[in-house]
């Protein structure tokens, strides 16, 4: 296998081990603002924007550059302190990249809270209940949000009317990791701890379409490719599944990691699938999903909680534990083009 460079960033604890020509000459540098781990970033449907939530309880919303490295010290153009608790999902609304929907993962602050960065205020805040909500996603049509919460239920929410439209549990002992909406508007894909992915329609959530045995144990976290037509899960077996959904076949599953896999994204054309797994302090492989070959790899010396490509460029933003006081965001991106 090729070795198309070795990166060893001292400072922030990471070292890259790159085998494509795709990732030559690819960058690290840090978006730092957080005052603890940062439990989860997002882009914008148009590229323009990263946000990011944390322990400290801020959003905090970035204009980031796509290469690396950059002229001078980045730093956020928005932060929202609405929350009372840590931040542990946020997602902006797929067809408009000004909306962004958060929510907090304790029984102090159970409310889906929206924001807009045109204002950089919150529009509203919808109250579901007294679970914990865990992880939150958005219909392909920006007109819902559904919310994993921690009693195995799921809230849907109208951001229409601004309020919790439909709850539903799963029945028997079986436990859902999250829940992701798709393969289209009138699906929704769940992570359950059996090992399975259930895709059920919404008219009929116990009913499942698709039952995809994708591990031999528990189902972890969840990641549709931007266009929907690959679904990617990660298991507390090590092992990430890829899944073509035009024929409802497995592709193949990719099994470098020795840890569960905590988290997964696909690139914004579909050519690579980033996961992180719990091995040591955190590994992030990035693969291809056309040959499954290892492209590169990110041996970190702290956790990583969250991965997230830019859906318009090949720009990998990744997070996790708090180093030196602070929590920072790391970009992995290509170098700036030279002009002709």
């Amino acid at each position: 296998m090729a070795d198309y460079g070795r990166l060893q960033d001292r400072e922030r604890g990471v070292a890259v081990h790159t085998h494509n020509s795709a990732f030559e000459g690819y960058g690290l540098r840090d978006l730092s603002g957080h005052r603890k781990k940062v439990n989860t970033v997002a882009w914008s449907c148009d590229g323009r924007r990263l946000a990011s939530g944390s322990g400290d309880r801020m959003i905090r919303v970035w204009s980031v550059e796509p290469y690396c490295p950059v002229a001078k010290t980045e730093r956020a153009d928005a932060e929202y302190g609405s929350h009372s608790d840590a931040i542990s999902s946020l997602q902006w609304r797929p067809d408009h990249p000004d909306v962004l929907a958060s929510c907090s993962n304790s029984k102090n602050d159970t409310n889906i809270r929206f924001h807009d960065a045109r204002t950089n205020k919150q529009t509203a805040a919808v109250q579901l209940g007294n679970e914990k909500n865990l992880v939150l996603s958005w219909s392909l049509d920006g007109l819902s949000v559904v919310v994993t919460c921690s009693n195995d239920e799921i809230a849907f929410v109208d951001t229409r009317k601004m309020r919790r439209s439909r709850q539903w549990g799963l029945s028997g002992h079986t436990k859902l990791s999250e829940v992701r909406w798709g393969p289209s508007q009138s699906f929704l894909t769940m992570a359950l701890d059996d090992g399975t992915v259930r895709i059920a329609p919404l008219a009929r959530l116990d009913s499942p379409v698709w039952r995809l045995n994708s591990h031999a144990s528990h189902t972890t976290c969840l990641a549709y490719s931007r266009d929907y037509k690959f679904l990617a899960s990660g298991g507390s077996d090590a092992l990430v599944s890829l899944w073509d959904m035009d024929e409802v076949i497995c592709l193949r599953t990719y099994s470098r990691p020795d840890q569960s896999v905590r988290t997964l994204s696909f690139s914004h054309d579909n050519s690579w699938l980033a996961y992180c797994s719990e091995d040591g302090y955190g590994t992030i492989d990035v693969v291809s999903t056309q040959t499954g070959d290892v492209a590169s790899t990110l041996y970190l010396k702290s956790y990583c909680e969250t991965i997230a490509w830019c859906p318009t460029a090949p720009v990998l933003a990744f997070a996790g534990d708090e180093k030196e006081g602070y929590g920072a965001i790391s970009i992995w991106a290509p170098p700036k083009p030279t002009s002709s």
